[in-house]
């Protein structure tokens, strides 16, 4: 299958991205954001700051969160420790939003379990997917702060997400250029191709991964492109037939982990891809 048969938790923005989650909206979709404590075979040398900490810091600088993601365990205990996902956006970016907008935003990872630091990455919420593209390049923001405190803790997350969300302008500029680079067919086939060889099992065929899901999505644009391949590995629901000849769909992303690896890795494809067309 393509996706990963680990399970999570999702709360996507309410009102199609035009206010924030609250607390108890985090709570529902990732318990592990509010953990009282880290899971027990953590060493004396790990500071336990809980997400939800964080989260707060955030909105006191004015970045709110969008979209909550929890993995779970099959370890009994832990599944309110385990790895999560939070993205946030800019207050003044929520409100009235136009189809085929692109807003930056800051993507939080972190679990209680040992598994992650906090980790700050660079992130695009396109305004008719929802699915959230985490861009991953040299050149753009990734910041991690580990988990051995400190008492400039809090100016530590301050400073690791000003640094991301300064990348924003340049990775819009980004895109808008990927929007006006338009893709061959033997280029498009190419890159559903190589995005399809990032799974194991394979179902479908890269043609299925270009097919969009919206009348709006039928343009050839790198970005268009991109978009579409990545919101059907990520959504799934592709049926297909397995090389044993058994019927099979293609189940969704689920686990934060796997949702940042295809996630950097379609980004990346789209950087060469560009490079090379353009």
């Amino acid at each position: 299958m393509i996706a990963t048969r680990s399970a999570a938790s999702m709360s996507s923005v309410p009102s199609g991205g035009r206010v924030a989650l609250t607390d108890d909206q985090l709570r529902r979709a990732a318990p592990s954001i509010f953990a009282a404590s880290p899971w027990e075979t953590m060493s004396d040398r790990y500071r336990f700051i809980p997400t939800i900490e964080v989260v707060h810091i955030l909105k006191d600088k004015g970045y709110l969160p969008t979209t909550a993601i929890q993995s779970r365990s099959r370890i009994e205990g832990k599944g309110n420790f385990t790895k999560h996902l939070l993205r946030f956006r800019e207050a003044s970016a929520f409100g009235a939003l136009v189809p085929g907008q692109s807003i930056a935003e800051l993507v939080l990872v972190n679990s209680h379990d040992g598994t992650s630091g906090y980790q700050l990455m660079s992130g695009i919420y396109e305004v008719r997917c929802a699915n959230g593209m985490v861009c991953h390049s040299a050149d753009l923001g990734s910041v991690s702060v580990r988990h051995t405190g400190g008492k400039d803790f809090d100016q530590q997350i301050i400073d690791a997400t000003y640094e991301v969300m300064d990348t924003g302008p340049r990775t819009l500029e980004t895109i808008r250029d990927w929007k006006q680079l338009a893709l061959p067919a033997p280029a498009r086939e190419a890159f559903a191709a190589a995005v399809l060889e990032l799974t194991h099992e394979k179902p479908i065929q890269a043609p299925q991964l270009l097919r969009p899901r919206r009348e709006d999505d039928k343009n050839d644009s790198l970005w268009t492109v991109s978009n579409v391949v990545q919101e059907n590995m990520i959504r799934g629901g592709l049926r297909g037939t397995t090389p044993s000849g058994k019927r099979s769909t293609t189940r969704a992303v689920n686990s934060v982990g796997e949702n940042l690896r295809l996630n950097k890795a379609i980004w990346t494809l789209t950087e060469k891809m560009a490079q090379l067309i353009g």
